[in-house]
């Protein structure tokens, strides 16, 4: 029976163990023991990693249960509650794998808001610096054209008391000389007044017929002594060879009431190249202007040092492109219809063409033009004033534009001046009463 007690790895209480001072009960619970740990340490290493229990201390360690169970003494204290929250602390939270991670959020979009806002800064100093280039480059321009102008002072006015004015319209006299020998005045080929409405956006060209039998104010023309008499009348256009751009205005505000103290002269000649600038203006042309027009062009040909019939049309026709020469022809042309009437009809299409064309121009055209212009021009205008026409010039394209001529019909009639001449006897009234209508109302 012993044997059988031995071979089953247990003995009886009360024998004791040959080597190790033990009896066969205490060796058979050390086996059972030692065969329980194994299995206990075998699932425990399944479930938690090597590197996690190295730094654990003995009470933390996850065999220690195990261990502590079997030996006397040692008291399980297990209960619901910490079953439940073992079972709580050991599950294990779902983590979504497919969504990317996300740390500093509110940083990021603070990062996000201060990039934005640096690009828009940048954008605000590369337009401003554009714009200051521009404005530069603009003033450079502007200045160089105000240099290519000829300027005088206003000489003496005699008359500036004219009612007819207004703060919106601004009035230049345009005046064209005619051809004179060199140091000689000459007399106004032609007078145009044109008014700039700020308000309405309208130009006005007023034509004054160079014919109308007017009053020189304060200007003792017979020599009597005496101003304000009839020997002191003549035509408008005598006023400009009598006292130059001075006494033809205070002509016009003395006799039509309205108020003029800015001219521009433009010599004739010159009148040519301004219309070559702008690449030649298209007209309607009839059969007898052109023949007409080759009487005027002979005379310009030959101060322009040009063969005799330079330019000269064969017919007429509608939409013609003519040339600065041709154009000037058209608008000295005075005795094919209506004469010195449809003349001043003819400066107003060829001046309205003129400031239709300039919308058509190029950066560059309008530079020649603006270059060819000013070269021409001798004004009292101010540096200022200059300055100042010509930034409004861009806006000034696009207004309105419309013609008038003083007299108009039912205005005037037929009379003889002092030296014997045809000359044209106003109804001023009328006249004064027109310019309020078309251009003050």
């Amino acid at each position: 029976m012993s044997d059988d007690i031995n071979r089953s790895g247990g003995s009886l209480p009360d024998e004791q163990s040959a080597g190790d001072g033990k009896d066969s009960y205490e060796r058979a619970y050390d086996e059972q023991l030692r065969r329980f740990t194994d299995l206990d340490s075998a699932e425990r290493t399944q479930a938690v990693p090597v590197e996690n229990i190295s730094g654990m201390t003995y009470e933390q360690h996850p065999n220690r249960a195990g261990r502590d169970s079997g030996r006397p003494g040692t008291k399980k204290k297990r209960s619901g509650k910490g079953k439940a929250k073992k079972k709580v602390s050991s599950r294990q939270v779902h983590i979504d794998r497919s969504e990317p991670l996300q740390f500093g959020s509110g940083a990021a979009e603070e990062a996000a808001r201060v990039k934005k806002g640096s690009v828009w800064k940048k954008i605000i100093i590369i337009l401003l610096v554009l714009i200051l280039l521009f404005v530069i480059f603009a003033n450079i321009m502007i200045f160089r054209y105000i240099s290519k102008f000829t300027q005088k002072d206003t000489g003496t006015r005699l008359f500036t008391t004219a009612s007819l004015k207004s703060d919106n319209i601004q009035n230049i006299l345009l005046i064209g000389s005619d051809f004179h020998a060199e140091n000689e005045k000459g007399r106004s080929d032609s007078v145009i007044l044109l008014s700039m409405d700020s308000k309405k956006d309208k130009i006005t060209m007023t034509s004054f017929m160079r014919d109308s039998y007017v009053m020189l104010p304060e200007y003792d023309l017979d020599g009597d002594g005496a101003y304000f008499g009839e020997g002191d009348k003549c035509k408008l256009n005598a006023a400009y060879a009598y006292g130059g751009p001075e006494l033809l205005m205070d002509t016009i505000e003395y006799n039509f009431d309205v108020h003029v103290e800015k001219y521009m002269l433009i010599e004739p000649l010159s009148f040519v190249d301004i219309i070559d600038s702008v690449g030649g203006i298209e007209l309607d042309i009839t059969d007898e202007e052109a023949q007409g027009m080759r009487a005027p062009m002979y005379q310009q040909n030959k101060l322009l040092g040009n063969p005799w019939s330079t330019d000269y049309l064969s017919c007429g026709g509608n939409g013609i492109r003519v040339n600065g020469n041709q154009a000037l022809g058209y608008a000295r042309l005075r005795y094919v219809g209506n004469a010195d009437f449809q003349r001043t009809e003819r400066q107003r299409i060829v001046l309205k063409k003129v400031l239709e064309k300039l919308n058509t121009l190029s950066i560059f055209g309008l530079d020649d033009f603006a270059c060819s212009l000013a070269s021409a021009i001798t004004t009292n205008l101010s540096k200022w004033e200059l300055y100042k026409l010509i930034v409004r010039g861009p806006f000034l394209m696009k207004y309105d534009i419309a013609q008038l001529r003083i007299p108009d019909d039912g205005e005037f009639g037929y009379g003889t001046g002092n030296d014997g001449s045809s000359v044209l006897t106003i109804n001023f009234a009328s006249c004064i009463e027109t310019l309020n209508r078309e251009i003050y109302e």
